[in-house]
């Protein structure tokens, strides 16, 4: 399987059911990677080179659009931490003040389309600032000044320009008319599921005990991901830094997994709405089917 991005707290319920066997307890030899392009998740998915893939929920969204049989099972973390950030010694009051800026993003497929809806939101327009895609160097972009604000992550981006010291005014999209939703969930392609209910549950529920370990002991979790990060090679954040980001996400990460159909409808609809995808997808592409008890 492959993660939405590197190895951080948002993923690390997957980081401790790895390294605790939590996995091979249930049956699974699981190789947890780390995308090059966090764009190309999905695209592992439809293809199956991945059986398994963290994705935001609005990028599953739009790989619906896209026709990719893929469907999300499962809630990592229940509610989006993205955000409008900037340096506070920037004299950027508020997202007006944008205009003539350049905004650093992912480049995942839908982020622009989330940031032209908050511009609109301040009458700005697309034209009004440049958009610049940088994949992992949001807080390297802003911190060297390279761009004037990012859109990134309140508990990653946020918490790691506050330990290099900067003061980053961080405001979170849902107060900029972006309703909440699930951020992270687990996905597959849709014929992955066929005939493998008990399957496909005992996968999830070593995913829940390791989301339920790092909840218990975020110590544990913060070093979880130091670990992994130095399994594949990727650079380290200190144990310092890791339980800062770890402490920002806990009250997000899903104790249960289950996804809320009102936050999924609600996601879909404003989307429409936006213009960011031409129609709703059914119901079929979300299922709560393998993370209630007794399913």
């Amino acid at each position: 399987m492959t993660l939405e991005g590197y190895p951080d707290a948002e993923n690390v319920g997957v980081l401790i059911a790895d390294q605790r066997g939590y996995f091979a307890e249930a049956g699974f030899d699981v190789n947890v990677l780390a995308p090059i392009d966090s764009d190309n998740v999905a695209g592992y998915l439809a293809t199956g080179s991945d059986v398994f893939g963290l994705l935001p929920l609005p990028q599953v969204v739009i790989s619906r659009e896209k026709q990719m049989p893929l469907v999300a099972i499962g809630s990592l973390t229940r509610r989006s931490a993205m955000a409008m950030i900037w340096p506070r010694e920037s004299g950027i009051g508020g997202l007006a003040d944008l205009k003539g800026k350049t905004v650093a993003i992912n480049g995942l497929s839908y982020e622009e389309g989330f940031l032209e809806a908050v511009l609109d939101e301040a009458g700005l327009s697309p034209f009004d600032v440049q958009v610049k895609s940088v994949s992992y160097g949001l807080v390297s972009a802003l911190s060297k000044g390279r761009v004037d604000a990012i859109l990134g992550s309140a508990n990653v981006q946020g918490v790691e320009l506050e330990a290099l010291g900067l003061d980053p005014v961080v405001t979170p999209l849902r107060e900029l008319g972006v309703p909440p939703y699930e951020q992270l969930v687990m996905t597959t392609r849709r014929n992955r599921l066929a005939g493998k209910s008990r399957w496909v549950h005992r996968f999830m529920s070593a995913v829940a005990r390791g989301t339920a370990a790092a909840i218990e002991n975020p110590e544990a979790a913060a070093a979880a991901i130091v670990v992994a990060r130095q399994e594949l090679a990727l650079p380290a954040p200190s144990p310092k830094l890791a339980e800062a980001k770890v402490k920002a996400t806990l009250p997000s990460l899903a104790r249960t997994a289950v996804m809320s159909p009102g936050r999924v409808t609600g996601l879909t609809e404003w989307m429409q709405e936006e213009e960011l995808i031409r129609r709703a997808p059914s119901t079929a592409w979300f299922t709560n089917r393998y993370v209630q008890p007794g399913s």
